[in-house]
């Protein structure tokens, strides 16, 4: 990774992403932000993309809507449980 440090250097956009084109670029701003910079492949993409679908987003509100899901504490002893009848049949 570089660092571009655009409080001592001038560089212009398109040179940012070329140097974005074979490395992820470590930019910081005037204000001393930080920002990363680097090429989206084909995987980045086809996360972004659910995210802008009015459809998915609506499918994610209403899915985390509903109930019914277990707390941990329950799920651990529903397998302790399980074990121990695992235990006693002979399975285990």
């Amino acid at each position: 990774m570089i660092t571009v440090d655009l409080r001592v250097q001038h560089l212009t956009v398109d040179e940012l992403f070329e140097a974005a084109a074979s490395e992820a670029v470590r930019v910081i701003a005037k204000d001393g932000t930080i920002y990363i910079l680097e090429a989206a492949d084909d995987f980045e993409r086809e996360v972004a993309q659910p995210g802008q679908s009015e459809r998915f987003m609506a499918f994610l509100a209403e899915r985390a809507q509903e109930t019914g899901g277990i707390s941990l504490e329950e799920a651990i002893k529903r397998l302790d449980t399980e074990e121990q009848q695992a235990a006693s049949e002979g399975i285990v």
